[in-house]
């Protein structure tokens, strides 16, 4: 008998696919302007960028510590056999949204 969460797992991709497509158009217009704009709407824009970058990259960071830290819990994720990929993988995105927030 399967669980509540192992029936919903499936479904995740598509739930987060319907999430974004839905909270795009609230976002759609806090950027755009008519004309020349309102002075200062550059500046929000980077500031919102720099943010996302670090929150991308202390999430990238997160899946290298939990790659290394749970590669060998689980035969059925490529986190098994390819840990040391992975992790390194994660550290390079990791690095390069931090590079990115930083250079912004």
């Amino acid at each position: 008998m399967k669980t509540r969460l192992a029936r919903l797992l499936p479904l995740l991709p598509w739930i987060i696919l319907l999430a974004l497509c839905f909270s795009e158009p609230l976002l759609a217009n806090k950027f755009e302007t008519i004309g020349g704009g309102v002075q200062g709407q550059t500046k929000l824009k980077i500031d919102f960028l720099r943010v996302f970058a670090f929150v991308a990259s202390g999430v990238f960071l997160l899946a290298g510590i939990l790659s290394i830290v749970t590669h060998n819990k689980n035969a059925q994720t490529l986190n098994y056999t390819m840990w040391k990929a992975s992790a390194t993988l994660f550290f390079l995105l990791s690095v390069g949204a931090l590079t990115g927030a930083l250079l912004l």
